[in-house]
């Protein structure tokens, strides 16, 4: 959260650090047999430059059917500070599940450091604008990852960068089916991780979905597998002998690596995934409430109240003002503990 004494005019055209007015341009393909549509915005002042924009980019996407949340859009408009805003480009294409947001300012020398925390090029200036801490990649890179997304960045033809942002796409109803979506989550996002589930338990969060017939024979393929992580009846039948099973958000992030030495203090804590997602959204956010969790990552509101209430009752989350939910120390220590070793 940036400087709240800052007034909602920004910094105007009188200042010789920008040039304004700032001109972003949108290229919004319906396919590629046809010309994109266009639209140009222009900006006198910083903060309606990154709020207007990250507005239109989320509500055409999302008109588009598109899944890329509105906090990942606005980490990367906002990180166009550093190119000064230098002839940006939006690109939406396959059907609002990636956008690519293109620039020619001085680009990005180092960047896997710039994927990192705490690495950072912006100034005091820009800090009037922007946390600029160096954390805007890294939880960009951390939450697209836990939606089944992934960043990519490029060099732009002569000088500047482009960021290019994607969330897996389902056509058909074979690809709608929970046991593809899981997949597609655990094959893209957390394929790194190790181990096997020993189980899989957790309340119903999708009755309409429910296949008892499946349920009351024995699990042989990952598909079933996957079928039954996403469906999350609230009684298992034990797994075994499966090697890299897909991953459900009940999923234990203490499942998937046994050899990992646990800190005293994190001993007893045993978080799901979408626990994990809703801890790095409030890091990103600095903090969240049941209805932006249900906003920004699809769950229910009461999962979210339920889930928030836990992660407080863990001492990760601590209430503020309004109601608010931020994280404690325990919690920033356990984001760490999780980030380096998972």
């Amino acid at each position: 959260m940036v400087d709240n004494n800052i007034t909602n005019s920004g910094i105007d055209s009188s200042d010789s650090f920008y040039k304004f007015p700032l001109f972003v341009r949108i290229a919004v393909y319906d396919n590629f047999t046809s010309i994109p549509r266009i639209i140009d915005l222009q900006h006198d002042n910083i903060n309606d430059f990154i709020n207007v924009t990250t507005e239109k980019i989320y509500q055409i996407s999302h008109e588009q059917g598109g899944k890329i949340p509105y906090t990942i859009i606005k980490e990367i408009v906002e990180n166009l500070i550093h190119a000064q805003f230098s002839e940006v480009v939006i690109t939406i294409i396959n059907n609002g599940n990636q956008i690519m947001i293109s620039d020619q300012g001085p680009g990005i020398a180092d960047k896997e450091k710039a994927m990192l925390p705490g690495f950072t090029s912006a100034t005091r200036e820009m800090k009037r604008f922007i946390r600029g801490v160096g954390s805007g990649l890294p939880i960009v890179k951390e939450t697209i990852r836990f939606s089944g997304g992934s960043i990519d960045i490029k060099d732009n033809i002569n000088n500047g960068t482009v960021v290019i942002l994607k969330i897996n796409s389902t056509n058909g109803a074979e690809n709608n089916s929970p046991v593809n979506n899981v997949s597609n989550i655990y094959n893209n996002s957390i394929a790194n991780l190790e181990g096997n589930i020993a189980t899989l338990k957790s309340e119903n969060l999708n009755p309409k979905l429910n296949n008892t017939d499946l349920f009351n024979k024995d699990i042989s393929t990952s598909d079933e597998i996957a079928a039954k992580s996403s469906l999350n009846l609230a009684s298992a039948s034990p797994v075994s002998n499966v090697s890299n099973p897909p991953i459900s958000n009940n999923s234990r992030a203490s499942d998937f690596s046994k050899d990992i030495a646990v800190p005293e203090e994190f001993r007893s804590i045993n978080l799901t995934l979408r626990q994990i997602k809703i801890l790095y959204l409030t890091l990103e956010l600095e903090e969240s409430g049941p209805s932006l969790i249900s906003k920004e990552l699809g769950f229910s509101l009461s999962t979210s109240f339920r889930e928030l209430a836990y992660l407080e009752k863990e001492g990760l989350l601590k209430t503020f003002s309004a109601g608010k939910k931020r994280l404690t120390k325990k919690g920033f220590k356990y984001l760490e503990y999780y980030s380096n070793n998972f």
